[in-house]
């Protein structure tokens, strides 16, 4: 069975009830991309692009590697 992609994760930022975190990860010829962003609860448009990751192997390590920078994000790290 073919995986459809692209995948949208949303992940809940505590405190906030206005906004969370999208994780997108996509595919891309044989590659996997994850964007990161920032985006409203309600109407899930963009409030915040955060990083885009590509060239990740699988959409499992896409999906880490997402997750990974969001939080480093929150935190207030550097994310370049």
């Amino acid at each position: 069975m073919k995986e459809e992609f692209p995948k949208d994760y949303f992940i809940t930022i505590e405190g906030d009830s206005f906004r969370e975190g999208r994780i997108s990860v996509n595919k891309l010829n044989q590659e996997y991309v994850a964007e990161i962003d920032i985006v409203q609860i309600e109407s899930r448009k963009i409030w915040q692009h955060v990083k885009t990751i590509y060239g990740r192997s699988t959409a499992r390590d896409a999906l880490e590697d997402g997750s990974y920078t969001l939080g480093k994000y929150l935190r207030g790290e550097s994310v370049i």
